[in-house]
């Protein structure tokens, strides 16, 4: 599902390798917020690698079209450190409006899928906010829900469990989990900076980067 092989990048990756088969979740620790960030750019794309390859879903993502690409996109959904949300829309906009453009449903399936999703975060705030307003950890769980009603093959979180109370931790990793058993084959990524981050995540594999390459815990 995921693949670096002999990924280059002046100051960062010295051909690093490192993998996550399908059905699995892997956890990925960087030394700090910028490599973590650079190598989220990477495996979405948004970043070229000066040699070796990325695939994704079995594509090297590099050497297909930009349409190819939004295609591969598709199937991805990423989770960012403070939620992503767009500012100018509303919260049930930001979480709708993507369901409305890419899935088949009508708006009470896709209202009741949202409703359904955000009761498993334990979100019950007001949905026709702007979302500027709200604390960190509640975009957080917006940026969560918005990912999860795409029900993608594959997920990236971000550091999202980072600066969340322990009872609020709890019940987005149970949600969590519970969503990457959801659909077969599922691979959850979660990259992070230290290991409290990733506390209490059911992952198959842990790797560390650490001066340009993967190192997997045993």
């Amino acid at each position: 599902m995921i693949k670096l092989e002999c990924a280059s990048l002046k100051g960062f990756l010295e051909c690093a390798s490192f993998s996550v088969s399908d059905g699995n979740s892997c956890a990925v620790l960087a030394e700090t917020d910028f490599e973590k960030n650079l190598l989220l750019r990477v495996l979405t794309g948004l970043a070229g690698l000066d040699s070796g390859k990325v695939f994704i879903f079995g594509r090297e993502i590099s050497s297909i079209t930009y349409a190819e690409l939004g295609e591969v996109r598709k199937k991805m959904g990423v989770v960012l450190s403070r939620g992503g949300l767009v500012s100018n829309l509303k919260v049930w906009e930001n979480l709708m409006l993507p369901l409305a453009y890419h899935a088949s449903l009508s708006y009470k399936d896709m209202e009741e899928k949202m409703m359904n999703v955000l009761n498993n975060l334990g979100y019950n705030d007001d949905l026709n906010m702007l979302p500027g307003p709200l604390p960190t950890y509640k975009k957080k769980l917006l940026g969560l829900a918005r990912a999860m009603l795409m029900e993608p093959d594959l997920i990236i979180y971000d550091s999202v469990f980072d600066g969340l109370s322990s009872d609020i931790r709890n019940r987005a990793l149970e949600a969590v989990n519970a969503f990457h058993k959801e659909k077969k084959g599922r691979v959850s990524l979660f990259l992070a900076t230290s290991d409290g981050s990733v506390k209490d995540i059911k992952a198959d594999s842990v790797y560390v980067l650490k001066k340009g390459s993967f190192h997997e815990r045993n």
